[in-house]
């Protein structure tokens, strides 16, 4: 059955959390040493082992997309979201986390890891973790503490022992929760922190996401998008948002027929393509990810005519790769469009 396509109001920028991008520089982290808290360091080698620093990235990124549910409803922003959706947040997180990492049910809490009890918290502000007094009522317990913000795409996570010396005195919320203190921000030790795949959508000017979503069909925005973003790494996410349609490889296989007449390709993350973008100074796709691009053919001198040339043009025209038997460069602003090659057919991809 095919989807109905819906347009979702527009975000409010007003509404965002401030920016952040990780834990507080200027603090003087104090975490326990393996001596004094030898279970916490136990669990940090084990999530170590697990490679957590380079798959929670990818489990932060799925669970926003999860929760738009983009190709369903057409949202991309945390501000779309009804209060409900944005308090699941957390718990879709724990739940992936948990399916990603193998990770153990704990009898008290989420998880066990290393035969160690491990409560998951998600906050989107650095240092906003909830803690609830099962926490530390009969013993300090551990905590996996997650933050990750779509806004600026980065995100962080730690181990911290719950007790009552690192948490604030208790508000007036009825159901108790408490936050970290400021020797509680201290004494988290930190597994890691850095970028998320960004979110294509989020922070474009209102007028280009209204040309990007505001097509009468998916098919249209799907070529829109890639049409109003080259070089932008593009992930699935945001072809389904664009598309709300079921087969986004078709989607982005059919743009790469619309757009070759305005000598538009569309690279994918299997081979060769990753190694063609990359031949053009273009970011590699990874899984799930795309990356358009005009190209003008190497031996035109359209572009050489411009007045206004730059380094960066200079280096577009120098740098080329082979396509259907001729060599092919990016287009500059001064290029006439030309009908682009046929990329080659991509390892898994049916053509």
């Amino acid at each position: 059955m095919a989807l109905r396509r819906r347009k979702p109001r527009a975000p409010r920028p007003e509404n965002w959390p401030r920016p952040q991008f990780g834990p507080d520089l200027t603090l003087e982290d104090v975490p326990p040493t393996r001596e004094e808290d030898p279970e916490l360091w136990e669990v940090r080698d084990a999530l170590d082992g697990l490679e957590v620093c380079a798959r929670l990235p990818e489990v932060i990124r799925e669970t926003f997309d999860q929760i738009y549910d983009g190709q369903r409803t057409g949202r991309w922003d945390g501000d779309q979201l009804n209060k409900t959706e944005k308090t699941h947040v957390g718990t879709l997180i724990q739940i992936n986390l948990q399916k990603e990492l193998d990770l153990a049910d704990g009898d008290d809490l989420d998880y066990k890891i290393a035969g160690i009890e491990v409560d998951c918290k998600w906050s989107r502000l650095v240092y906003g973790w909830e803690i609830p007094g099962e926490m530390y009522a009969k013993h300090p317990q551990l905590a996996l503490t997650v933050w990750g913000s779509d806004y600026t795409s980065r995100w962080a996570a730690g181990l911290i022992r719950i007790d009552q010396h690192v948490l604030k005195p208790p508000g007036k919320q009825r159901d108790g929760k408490r936050r970290l203190n400021d020797l509680g921000c201290r004494s988290i030790l930190w597994l890691g922190e850095g970028d998320l795949v960004a979110n294509t959508l989020l922070g474009l000017p209102a007028d280009q996401q209204r040309r990007i979503l505001g097509q009468r069909s998916g098919q249209q925005s799907v070529n829109s998008l890639f049409r109003e973003l080259p070089r932008v790494l593009v992930n699935r996410a945001t072809v389904l948002t664009a598309a709300q349609q079921d087969d986004c490889l078709k989607r982005v296989r059919d743009a790469r027929k619309h757009l070759r007449s305005e000598g538009i390709v569309i690279f994918g993350h299997y081979a060769p393509h990753p190694e063609l973008a990359a031949g053009l100074g273009l970011p590699r796709p990874t899984k799930g990810r795309f990356v358009s691009v005009r190209l003008a053919p190497a031996g035109s001198t359209a572009g050489d005519a411009s007045s206004n040339d730059t380094a960066t043009a200079t280096e577009d025209r120098t740098r080329t790769i082979k396509l259907q038997g001729s060599h092919w460069r990016l287009a500059t602003a001064a290029d006439e469009p030309v009908e682009a090659p046929v990329l080659p057919a991509q390892g898994r991809e049916p053509e």
